[in-house]
């Protein structure tokens, strides 16, 4: 007989708790479920149950039989549901969070997009930078910029992009322009709470050596729109990714500084728990934003 078959036997038995309620559970009688689990151990050459009147009980090569009987056939009912799956529109809820500097750099507009093209799928978006434990929170996709914390969770280079410091024109001719780290301190920096570097902006210097340069200034806050406001309005300097000033660089209301200065490129990743079987639509979501996402 079918090893595959004798195994889910076995597991109906060992989940059901009797010979009895797991032949009801299979259709079939309780003398032929129990055929079934001795041929099993006759073909293994291993006593699986422990049989009494009264109950049953797994010996230890039984309890590490039905380990791998479990996990094959978990793996058998996803790898139906996946071809199921793929014969129609990814539909279903993805929960993602996005820190809210790339919210505001143009990923709300890829999501935006997504969502026309898949319209099926349902997104919940998280506006935070915070480090949430994905599995505790039901998230699936966390997308993080900058170096990436050891972690059991998997992860995916989306695009790269790089730390840099920047001001408006009418700043700079107010003020004058930094030629070094160092002059920052004598700048007004604006602070973007939710960084990690908020108040220690990090840079290599010409000879190789990292340095955290302390700022300061007259502005501090989480909401990074804000921050890009004040350097546009000429209010101060600002330190951040790449993306975050791009549009503003292009249209020559911001200007870039200490370019000679920034660490090596960083990268935008997107952060997903460990699974064998990634559900299809996350797939989709995180080969639609590697596809899409420009720096």
């Amino acid at each position: 007989m079918n090893t595959l078959t004798l195994m889910e036997t076995f597991s109906a038995v060992v989940e059901a708790g009797s010979f009895t309620a797991a032949a009801e559970r299979l259709g079939l009688s309780k003398s032929f479920v129990s055929k079934q689990v001795s041929m099993l151990e006759r073909d293994l050459g291993a006593r699986l149950l422990y049989r009494t009147t009264r109950k049953l009980s797994l010996s230890e090569e039984g309890s590490q039989f039905y380990n791998h009987c479990k996990f094959i056939m978990a793996e058998a009912e996803n790898a139906c549901a996946e071809i199921m799956d793929s014969q129609s529109a990814p539909r279903g809820k993805i929960r993602i969070t996005v820190p809210q500097s790339l919210i505001i750099s143009g990923v709300s507009q890829l999501l935006i997009q997504f969502q026309h093209q898949y319209p099926d799928i349902d997104l919940n978006v998280i506006a935070s930078g915070r480090v949430e434990d994905l599995v505790e929170e039901g998230i699936d996709i966390a997308l993080r910029v900058g170096q990436l914390e050891d972690s059991s969770l998997m992860s995916r280079r989306l695009a790269d992009c790089t730390f840099q410091v920047a001001a408006s024109p009418e700043y700079i001719e107010k003020r004058g322009e930094p030629t070094q780290p160092a002059d920052l301190t004598q700048h007004n920096c604006l602070i973007y709470a939710a960084s990690r570097s908020n108040h220690g902006w990090p840079f290599r210097t010409l000879s190789g050596e990292l340095i955290t340069v302390k700022v300061k200034g007259n502005l501090t806050s989480n909401d990074g729109k804000l921050v890009i406001d004040g350097m546009l309005k000429g209010l101060g300097i600002g330190f951040g990714p790449s993306f975050l000033f791009k549009k503003h660089v292009e249209e020559g209301s911001l200007q870039l500084l200490l370019t000679n200065y920034y660490q090596q490129p960083t990268s935008i990743s997107a952060l997903y728990p460990l699974s064998r079987n990634l559900p299809r639509r996350v797939r989709i979501l995180i080969d639609f934003l590697a596809e899409n996402l420009s720096t």
